[in-house]
């Protein structure tokens, strides 16, 4: 079974070009290095989990941890 998960929060820190994903279910997500132009078209994108999962793990294969 697919369990749906949903972005609750983001933090990005320009300087150093890390993505912090936040979901519903505690769990937490550091993408790097994350160009601005990326960012930006997350806080335009209506369904920031499915962003997250099309560009961010699969088509641009950003360095990233997951953490519990």
């Amino acid at each position: 079974m697919d369990e749906s998960r949903f972005v609750v929060m983001w933090k990005y820190n320009p300087t150093s070009r890390y993505l912090k994903i936040f979901y519903q279910d505690g769990t937490a997500v550091l993408f790097h290095p994350v160009p601005e132009f990326v960012y930006q078209n997350l806080l335009r994108t209506q369904d920031k989990a499915a962003f997250v999962e099309k560009y961010l793990v699969y088509d641009l294969h950003f360095s990233h941890i997951a953490i519990a």
